[in-house]
């Protein structure tokens, strides 16, 4: 009885994709981004041979998702890797972990093509399935998706959504960090800031602020305590408080100035000077 290998389609396309896919993941491998994208397309006729829904078009797609997110190409490699999710959520079968891996894949590459809003559900949905009791992630992983789900929120225009997010989310951090004076509030504590001023709430987005600023000057962030005086500064300038800005800034520059570090010192003078050149543009109008 004769054989004959790679006689259907589920084989022919394997026998092509394997070794394709073999490389995508081999962790030390190197390839051309733009030649593998290629060689992956050509490989779609074979896989819709196999079954509009198959197993091995899902695959093909995804493989595809992945190289051009690697190319850092996220609008193309986007509805690709949505639509190979999609798949095999159908199908089912999929672990937990597999789940929150790859709606997290998908998350953060739409927020790298700004589809924010796609960001947000993928990243809820990757942090609902984190939740899961197979799920192995560090109580620092699990802040950090939520800080990047708030961020999400914020840039898609969900101003209330984030802040009611960025709220919860800092009191479990200070609940899980055991203090209110940890590293790791500074990110939050600025998001809350930004949800707040995007809402007109300036005096609360002031009060945030503010208390970034205690935190970096507990911890003697300089990098917090810089960052947070220029974002007053600006606060001040655009709500009409032209003295509390020039002294915002300029508490920049002296502190600048006594880090002994040229370059911050120049960014500190820069933001000075185009402060006090728009003052003079308003004046003249």
């Amino acid at each position: 009885m004769a054989f004959f290998p790679f006689n259907t389609p589920a084989q022919r396309f394997a026998k092509k994709f394997n070794p394709l896919r073999d490389t995508v993941y081999d962790a030390g491998g190197m390839f051309s981004g733009s030649r593998m994208s290629a060689d992956l397309a050509a490989l779609q006729p074979l896989a819709e041979a196999v079954g509009a829904d198959s197993a091995e078009l899902a695959d093909l797609l995804w493989l595809q998702f992945v190289v051009f997110r690697k190319r850092q190409q996220h609008s193309e490699g986007l509805p690709l890797g949505l639509r190979a999710l999609a798949m095999r959520a159908a199908k089912g079968g999929l672990t937990p972990t597999e789940r929150y891996e790859q709606h997290y894949a998908l998350g953060e590459s739409a927020l790298e093509a700004e589809e924010y809003d796609t960001a947000v559900e993928h990243l809820q949905q990757s942090a609902q399935w984190a939740a899961h009791e197979g799920a192995t992630l560090s109580i620092d992983q699990r802040l950090g998706m939520r800080e990047e789900i708030g961020y999400a929120l914020h840039e898609a225009g969900r101003f209330t959504e984030a802040l009611a997010h960025n709220q919860q989310l800092l009191a479990d951090a200070q609940a899980a960090f055991g203090s209110s004076a940890d590293e790791r509030l500074s990110g939050v504590v600025n998001n809350l800031a930004q949800n707040a001023y995007e809402l007109g709430e300036h005096a609360e987005a002031k009060s945030w602020l503010q208390q970034r600023m205690a935190l970096g000057q507990a911890l003697q962030d300089t990098d917090i305590v810089l960052d947070t005086l220029f974002q007053l500064g600006v606060l001040a300038h655009e709500t009409g408080q032209p003295a509390e800005a020039r002294a915002l800034f300029q508490q920049r520059v002296d502190m600048a100035r006594a880090q002994d570090d040229e370059d911050l010192l120049e960014d500190a003078l820069a933001t000075l000077a185009e402060f006090e050149e728009r003052e003079q543009q308003g004046e003249a109008h």
